[in-house]
């Protein structure tokens, strides 16, 4: 596929809230370009614009979509961890799963309108990165419920939720309600979605897709999980799904 995909670190500052700024470039049009699940927010710049001006809020995706790119696209995003977007994009992540929304919707029109001009006029990478981190401005401490949920990131879902819950310091109930406000997603659902996206990455890796294996990496119960969960959050199943290098077709996003 004729996509140039790259990934770049954000500053140090911004460590802890940002997975990656990111950028894809289509030299040809693209009819269907599949993003995945990740348990992730996004903000999005488009040129040429595409929808919304140019700057678009991504909020976290339940499931797989597909998108239509057309012949010289440039794109450039930040990736948020999990949790992590709700606060920069001022907004509760439940308002906007599953959804694309014009950031000047969020945020007040001149800030807006100064990131757009500021993005359009930079050169490289860095300067969009450098850009991006000024507007949203302090990158405060993770409070109890951001470190938790940093917790389950790492472990790929693989921990308990009650355990998430209980490192919050909430209960399971007031932890599910935090976590849909900061995700848009119950904690259930996150956990999986974030076992699911461990699953992609490690086939991807492989040089032999043996999904069995990837069931018993990933800590699926067996085989047929996997395929039960790969079929909800792709519509496919696994063996009609071709994984592929990160720097090619395969993307995450929220």
């Amino acid at each position: 596929m004729d996509i140039r995909y790259q990934e770049f670190a954000p500053s140090a500052r911004f460590a802890s809230h940002i997975e990656c700024f990111w950028s894809h470039r289509s030299e040809k049009p693209v009819p269907q370009f599949r993003v995945l699940p990740d348990g992730c927010s996004d903000l999005i710049f488009e040129q040429p614009a595409r929808r919304y001006g140019g700057l678009v809020a991504i909020g976290t995706m339940t499931n797989s979509h597909s998108f239509a790119l057309p012949s010289r696209q440039f794109t450039f995003g930040v990736r948020f961890r999990p949790a992590m977007g709700a606060k920069f994009l001022r907004v509760s992540a439940i308002e906007i799963v599953d959804a694309s929304i014009p950031l000047a919707d969020l945020w007040a029109g001149a800030a807006t309108r100064r990131l757009l001009e500021q993005l359009s006029e930079s050169n490289s990478p860095h300067e969009c990165t450098a850009r991006i981190e000024a507007a949203l401005g302090e990158a405060p401490p993770l409070d109890p419920v951001e470190k938790a949920m940093a917790w389950l990131a790492q472990c790929h879902g693989q921990c308990p939720v009650e355990d998430v819950a209980d490192a919050a310091g909430l209960s399971p109930r007031q932890f599910r309600r935090v976590c849909l406000e900061r995700t848009g997603l119950t904690p259930k659902r996150l956990a999986r979605i974030l076992r699911f996206r461990q699953a992609v990455a490690h086939a991807a890796r492989a040089r032999r897709h043996d999904w069995a294996e990837v069931a018993l990496e990933c800590g699926y119960y067996d085989q047929a999980h996997l395929i039960n969960e790969f079929r909800e959050f792709t519509g496919t199943p696994p063996g009609e799904y071709v994984p592929v290098a990160p720097d090619a077709t395969q993307h995450f996003a929220g």
